[in-house]
């Protein structure tokens, strides 16, 4: 007896979970996806008064995260097809922060998505090439922030950041965790702080 209740609430709790089709379904609205941040007068404020960039990160996470991309798609959304995902481009844009600074920021951003556009299940040559091509990628990306004046725990954070911000569902963390795989093994060389890496 025991056990067949149990089945019935389990059975129920599936039957509960499944779309319906039906009119009177309720339906659970998505946040919509941040695409712009308006600068208010009390934001800028907030943003001038931090620290770090990275700071400046926090702050913005802690006021628009609910507005972050969080669809099954791996890539998100990239209007302007600038390579770098609508929702992550408008915290860049947020920043109180020079335009070259932020044309860095934006340089890693656009690395940092790279490696969601591709299928790293399987380990082939063809696979590790275009794995070493994107992180090599990154060390433009440090030269240029070095380049641009950006503190060294400044440029870490940051990167961390950005990277937290690209990776923010579990198909792609999954999918950069495979990309990163493909770099077993493979080392990479400083390069020094100069104009030509940026983009």
């Amino acid at each position: 007896m025991k056990n067949g209740l149990v089945c019935t609430l389990a059975m129920m709790l599936i039957v509960g979970c499944k779309e319906s089709n039906e009119p009177n379904a309720a339906v659970v609205e998505q946040p919509s996806v941040i695409s712009h941040i308006e600068k208010t007068p009390e934001l800028v404020a907030e943003l001038k008064a931090q620290p770090t960039i990275d700071d400046q990160f926090r702050l913005l996470y802690e006021h628009f995260e609910p507005m972050l991309d969080r669809s099954d798609s791996l890539t998100g959304t990239d209007a302007n097809n600038d390579g770098i995902r609508d929702d992550i481009e408008a915290f860049i844009d947020a920043l109180e922060v020079t335009q070259p600074v932020r044309k860095a920021l934006k340089q890693e951003a656009r690395q940092a998505q790279e490696s969601l556009y591709h299928d790293w299940s399987a380990k082939t040559e063809t696979n590790i090439k275009k794995a070493l091509v994107i992180a090599n990628k990154y060390g433009k990306v440090i030269a240029c922030k070095k380049f641009v004046g950006i503190p060294v725990r400044d440029r870490t954070n940051t990167g961390r950041t950005i990277d937290a911000l690209t990776y923010n569902t579990k198909a792609r963390t999954i999918l950069y965790l495979a990309y990163n795989h493909m770099l077993d093994g493979s080392v990479s060389t400083s390069l020094k702080a100069e104009a030509k890496y940026c983009e």
